[in-house]
């Protein structure tokens, strides 16, 4: 069944909304075991996540560009350690976090791909991989120039990167210092990369708004065609002129 524009928005906004929070179920994986509601939680949005996919996989006529587009989706429903019970080997579960890091990166592809028009806006995707590569590197640094847990080194080097800087955890070694300036000097510009970007895409918005309701007037006025005067016709004409030469420039 085809879905609506309506049906369709909907859609894509709860299967993002899911996609967020499944990310954040994961990273919560990669530094502890899940418990509580959280395991059966992950398990409800893996079912979801596999129908989906399933459903969609199906409907489609090319299975093979199918899954070349959704390369990421079908990655995410792996069956690792969100939805399997913890190993009992730790080397195991070093790999297997690891694996969990790639997942969220899967999850998130999927609502970073519906916001594909702000996310292009000034090279912003970039400016978003620089920020997670960022964080996950001054994590890892951190984990190892401090002696850090994993999960309060990704923590610490969010914090400092986006220069909010809590004081919760603090570097006392001199590498750790050293990476700490790094992360504060990259998070200034990474905060005004961010800064312009949305400043862009509403500016950009506004501009499109404008269009399609000048557009649309002139959809309205042409719709009368029969009951215009030479006068509307050349004053309609002007109107698409400077929106001609507005998209030029």
């Amino acid at each position: 069944m085809k879905l609506g524009k309506v049906q369709h928005n909907i859609y894509d906004v709860v299967m993002s909304a899911l996609a967020v929070f499944a990310a954040v179920l994961v990273l919560f994986d990669c530094t502890k075991s899940l418990a509580g509601w959280e395991r059966p939680a992950g398990l409800i949005v893996y079912a979801v996540f596999a129908a989906d996919l399933i459903v969609r996989a199906a409907a489609a006529e090319d299975k093979k560009k199918f899954f070349s587009i959704n390369f990421w989706d079908a990655v995410a429903v792996l069956p690792i350690h969100g939805v399997l019970p913890p190993p009992a080997d730790p080397r195991a579960d070093t790999v297997l976090s690891v694996l969990n890091l790639i997942r969220i990166v899967a999850f998130l592809s999927r609502p970073l791909r519906k916001a594909q028009r702000f996310y292009n806006t000034n090279g912003f995707k970039y400016v978003v991989f620089a920020t997670f590569m960022t964080v996950i590197t001054g994590g890892v640094l951190i984990h190892y120039a401090e002696g850090m847990e994993f999960g309060d080194g990704i923590w610490w080097a969010f914090v400092t990167a986006t220069t909010v800087g809590y004081g919760d955890i603090s570097p006392n070694t001199l590498y750790g210092r050293l990476i700490a300036m790094v992360l504060m000097l990259v998070g200034i510009g990474l905060i005004g990369s961010l800064t312009s970007t949305l400043t862009s895409f509403f500016m950009m918005k506004q501009k499109r708004d404008t269009k399609n309701a000048l557009l649309d007037t002139v959809r309205r006025e042409l719709d009368r065609f029969d009951e215009l005067t030479e006068e509307d016709v050349d004053r309609l004409c002007g109107v698409l002129r400077a929106m001609k030469s507005g998209k030029g420039k």
